[in-house]
C-alpha cells in the first residue's frame, strides 16, 4: 500500500489512459465498421452488471460468487459479439455482426429493465414497457417449460 501511495497521481492517470488507448485501438482493429455498435453493447453490458449489483444489494441476495459468475458471463457476451463480427468478415456478410450485436444489446437492455424493477425502481419504467416485459417473461418461461423433459426443473426459469 505504501508503494501505491507514493505514486504520483499523474503517473496513475497516464497509465490508465495508456491502457484505455490500447483497449480502444484493439477494439477498433477487431470490430472495424461495427466498432460503434460494440461500444453500445459494452455500455449495455456494464449498465446491466451495475444495475444487477444494485438489485442484489437492495434485495439482500448479493454474493461475490454470483458477481464473479456475472463478470464471466459479461465477458463471454463480448467475446460472442467479436466472434460474430469475425464470421461476418469471413463470409463477407456485414449484417451478421450487426444483427448479433443488436440482439445481444437488446437482451442486455431488457436485463437492465428487469434489474431496475427488482431493485424497486419500477416507477421509472413506463407501465406499457413493464407489461411487455411481463409478456416476454411468461412466454420465455412457457418455452423453457415445454422444452424440458417431464419431471425435471430448470433453476433459471424459476
Amino acid at each position: 500500500m505504501t508503494r501505491l501511495g507514493a505514486l504520483d497521481p499523474s503517473v496513475i492517470k497516464s497509465g490508465l489512459m495508456a491502457i484505455a488507448g490500447v483497449l480502444t485501438s484493439l477494439i477498433s482493429s477487431l470490430m472495424g465498421e461495427h466498432q460503434s455498435l460494440f461500444y453500445w453493447l459494452f455500455g449495455f453490458v456494464v449498465t446491466d452488471y451495475v444495475t444487477g449489483i444494485v438489485a442484489a444489494a437492495r434485495t439482500g441476495t448479493w454474493s461475490s460468487r454470483c458477481g464473479l459468475k456475472g463478470l464471466i458471463r459479461k465477458f463471454v457476451i463480448l467475446l460472442i459479439a467479436i466472434g460474430f463480427h469475425g464470421i461476418d468478415q469471413i463470409l463477407n456478410e456485414p449484417w451478421i455482426g450487426a444483427w448479433a450485436i443488436g440482439a445481444l444489446s437488446l437482451n442486455e437492455f431488457v436485463s437492465v429493465l428487469e434489474n431496475l424493477e427488482k431493485a424497486g425502481f419500477q416507477s421509472i419504467i413506463p407501465r406499457r414497457i413493464r407489461d411487455m416485459l411481463d409478456v416476454v417473461k411468461v412466454k420465455q418461461e412457457k418455452k423453457l417449460k415445454d422444452e424440458l423433459p417431464s419431471g425435471t426443473t430448470n433453476e433459471r426459469a424459476l
